[in-house]
């Protein structure tokens, strides 16, 4: 994944979640309570890996590090 589509080390916004939502087939917002949410990674037979609240002190970090590991892009990401 590029530098320009990772989330920032610690909290992110609906629209980077989103933006990486797009370009990845395998993850998605969850538990979505307006003013936070949740990014889930799922790898490829569909069992969640990683989770983290947008609010989240290092949530980009950590969702980074699965992201790279499980991401799955889309087709029109390629």
């Amino acid at each position: 994944m590029s530098e320009s589509h990772m989330l920032p080390s610690g909290q992110f916004t609906r629209q980077q979640a989103e933006a990486v939502t797009r370009r990845y087939q395998n993850i998605a917002i969850e538990d979505d309570q307006s003013s936070h949410f949740r990014l889930v990674v799922r790898d490829s037979e569909g069992r969640m890996v990683w989770r983290a609240w947008s609010f989240e002190t290092d949530a980009g970090e950590g969702l980074n590090r699965y992201i790279r590991q499980y991401g799955i892009l889309r087709a029109s990401s390629c």
